[in-house]
């Protein structure tokens, strides 16, 4: 996502943190500070910055059984309306989507009956006052867990709970039937959550009634595009005249050979086997750093990834985009029959956008 700080990694996933979020400490620690002193902005900050703690937790419960199932998680963003967890992979069996979806409401009710338990113990009245309050930090921690679990069970996709009421349409009807189903019924909640803000004057209220909103829109045009991208294999776009470079080759033959080619990112071979990638970054580091004598060998990437050439185009663009790779060698068996390149999966893409933007409009009608 743009925008967004990595702040560090946990379990090979990056956490972000969106430069709004970042605002809005700032903005709430000086409204805090000019109303209640700095201590005062120090416990809104504090409070803020435990309420994410629990947001992440939700959005890493999600990851934790998404991982269990064999899918694969891009990062996990914090925004100043709640987390956001990217995924490689779609899951697909209703009942992996539905356990997974609710992972993260109950991650939040099990911080909130750990929370409840030391409030009986520490401060019993805190569980009789819903609301939340710098001045009661652990009551007020109890409320948000509760509010947030509650919030991400409303069936409004893509909330937790329209999640599961689109696996529970997908076991019903066509994955793609039912994912615009879903989205229709959380545009209607979208509406709702506006309509409520701005009766109500309450500015978060529309916010979030704009994002589930389009978020709606774009996880349905995704959905579209992505079941469009599974019909077309690898052997269909890929581009079977390109060079390759040997592990003994000099970098002049590599660069000569992108000079007078179009080709960025070259397959190194040795015996007929992919042993490596050279990059156009890789060669450009090179000569930058005066690397003029090296060999292909010394400055090629040895981690790469392949496919087959019965893969689908969605995997190869989730590899592309989800480990930032330029290109990736396509085999038949082990013997190497063509490349994807970025650039022309995406020329690829432009096509079948406007393809999936039809058939996007028959599905609405």
């Amino acid at each position: 996502m743009r925008w967004a700080l990595q702040v560090g990694t946990l379990y090979g996933i990056a956490i972000r943190i969106h430069f709004t979020f970042i605002f809005l400490l700032a903005f709430l620690g000086l409204i805090s500070a000019l109303a209640f002193g700095w201590l005062g902005a120090l416990r809104s900050v504090a409070l803020i910055l435990l309420v994410f703690v629990c947001v992440l937790l939700h959005e890493l419960a999600h990851c934790t059984v998404s991982i269990r199932y064999g899918l694969r998680v891009r990062s996990i963003t914090l925004l100043p309306i709640g987390g956001l967890a990217m995924f490689e992979d779609l899951p697909r069996e209703p009942r992996v989507e539905i356990r997974i979806a609710l992972a993260g409401p109950a991650a939040n009710f099990v911080l909130a009956l750990w929370l409840g338990v030391l409030l009986l113990v520490v401060n019993p009245g805190g569980l009789l006052r819903p609301h939340i309050s710098v001045e009661a930090l652990l009551p007020s921690l109890f409320w948000a867990n509760v509010y947030i679990a509650l919030f991400n069970l409303i069936p409004a996709y893509p909330l937790d709970g329209g999640r599961v009421l689109r696996a529970w349409l997908a076991g019903r009807t066509d994955y793609i039937d039912a994912t615009r189903r879903a989205a229709a019924i959380g545009q209607v909640f979208s509406m709702g959550f506006i309509l409520l803000g701005l009766v109500g004057v309450n500015p978060w209220l529309v916010l979030i009634g704009l994002f589930v909103f389009w978020a709606a829109v774009a996880e349905e045009r995704i959905v579209v595009l992505q079941s469009a991208l599974e019909r077309i294999y690898l052997e269909d776009v890929m581009l079977t005249e390109f060079h390759t470079l040997a592990p003994s080759d000099s970098l002049f033959d590599a660069l000569d050979r992108a000079l007078h080619s179009l080709q960025d990112d070259f397959p190194v071979l040795e015996d007929g086997q992919v042993v490596g990638v050279l990059t156009r970054g890789g060669l450009l580091r090179a000569f930058g750093g005066q690397g003029w004598n090296n060999s292909v060998q010394a400055v090629m990437s040895s981690r790469f990834e392949t496919a087959q050439r019965r893969d689908t185009l969605a995997s190869a663009f989730n590899k592309l985009i989800g480990r930032s790779l330029s290109m990736i060698p396509v085999l038949d068996g082990s013997r190497l029959v063509g490349i994807v390149t970025l650039q022309n999966v995406l020329r690829s893409l432009s096509f079948l956008s406007r393809k999936s933007a039809r058939d996007f409009e028959v599905l609405q009608r």
